[in-house]
């Protein structure tokens, strides 16, 4: 059975992020891969059976008190990196998405603004959504995916859209770009114009990349955005404190990163 991996560190942050894992695997119809990577064997033991079955146990109550009780979750407690449990799991299991809950400040935030998240995204063969602490899941969702118009993109996109399908949703695909756009930029537009005919494709111009976005999603109601991991330098750019907290923290949006097609 196909299964969306979520990684917990029983905080109320990971608690967060479980509804979006939740929900997901609902309209995929997959199970949930819970999973709690310990980084020592002292921590690993710290961590007794009592209380990581009452753990499960809340999350359980969270699943049940909105009508979500029949996804199956498959739960394990191991000791380890966290990079390279997350790493073996997506390898040997059917996972099709990661889900992972991030503040900046519980273990697992630090994670994720640190080097262990990034290479996770860096290597995971299936995309990962990130949920800020902040962000709070509501029923009804609106999706966006931010391009650069490049063919290489065509698989996140082709992902992107099968999950707003299947939320009957309208898929945004969105450009935010103060240059002008090259011929082969709007031959790629025009193809997809052709392919995602119910898709509303919207060019924002705007020097600050970040910025725009930001004002894109809060004034489309934008919960989820899709982005695609490029070049390792971007890429880390934008996950570090300075650049990550105006997207993770002044959008009001999870991020679905994706990875970019070879």
């Amino acid at each position: 059975m196909a299964k969306i991996l979520f990684p917990t560190d029983f905080s109320e942050t990971a608690n967060n992020a479980f509804l979006y894992a939740l929900n997901l695997a609902k309209v995929l119809k997959t199970g949930i891969k819970l999973v709690s990577v310990q980084s020592n064997l002292k921590n690993y033991l710290d961590v007794t059976e009592a209380n990581f079955e009452n753990y499960i146990n809340q999350l359980k109550n969270i699943a049940q008190e909105n009508n979500l009780e029949h996804v199956k979750i498959d739960s394990s407690l191991v000791v380890g990196d966290l990079l390279l449990m997350l790493l073996d799991i997506i390898n040997k299991e059917d996972i099709q998405y990661v889900v992972m809950g991030t503040n900046g400040q519980t273990s697992l935030g630090k994670k994720f603004f640190g080097s262990n998240t990034v290479n996770v995204i860096n290597n995971s063969p299936v995309p990962v959504l990130v949920v800020p602490n902040k962000v709070k899941f509501k029923e009804e969702r609106n999706f966006a995916y931010a391009t650069l118009f490049n063919q290489k993109e065509t698989k996140a996109l082709t992902q992107m859209a099968q999950i707003t399908k299947r939320y009957d949703k309208l898929l945004n695909i969105v450009h935010v770009d103060d240059k002008s756009i090259t011929p082969e930029m709007l031959s790629v537009k025009k193809e997809w114009e052709s392919d995602y005919p119910e898709a509303l494709i919207t060019i924002e111009p705007n020097k600050d990349v970040e910025g725009g976005l930001i004002n894109y999603c809060a004034k489309n109601n934008i919960d989820v955005l899709g982005v695609v991991h490029r070049e390792l330098s971007s890429f880390e750019r934008l996950f570090t404190i300075n650049h990550s907290q105006r997207l993770l923290s002044s959008a009001n949006v999870a991020l679905l990163v994706f990875q970019e097609s070879k």
